[in-house]
């Protein structure tokens, strides 16, 4: 069982964050070249049960399933993967919160998983590795601009 979390600072809004990483904001995270495309194979309706296909760079695919988003005064999306694709992983749930923190707000990533064939910190290190990508990526977006 694998069951991470990572979170960061950032000097912009929780609304202005939350519209990267969103169930309907991922398409924007692509532009950081960890994920090539983002799409919903059923429509871009948002509710519990909605698919997301996301694309990585080697052209292989991940499908992803709502399980709820809340957008509040505190932003949360949980989601499964219904298909993992290329990871060796199952019973995948994942979380994304985003929190007002003052002027800025903090963005936290997390999932439990039962890992196949690959060790915690294999993993640990490759799901580290693309959530501080996108922080960075996340980063430079909203606060450069």
């Amino acid at each position: 069982m694998a069951d991470f979390e990572i979170a960061t600072r950032f000097n912009a809004p929780a609304d202005v964050v939350w519209s990267y990483v969103n169930w309907a904001g991922m398409p924007r995270l692509t532009e950081g070249g960890f994920f090539t495309s983002a799409d919903f194979p059923e429509g871009p309706e948002i509710r519990p049960g909605a698919l997301r296909r996301v694309t990585t760079p080697d052209g292989s695919a991940f499908i992803e399933q709502l399980v709820e988003e809340v957008s509040n005064r505190i932003h949360v999306c949980r989601y499964t993967l219904v298909d993992t694709g290329p990871f060796p992983l199952t019973d995948y749930s994942g979380i994304v919160v985003v929190t007002p923190a003052g002027d800025g707000c903090c963005l936290k990533f997390g999932h439990r998983a039962t890992l196949v064939d690959v060790s915690e910190e294999e993993w640990r290190s490759s799901w580290l590795s693309i959530e501080n990508q996108v922080f960075d990526f996340i980063r430079q977006k909203v606060e450069c601009s």
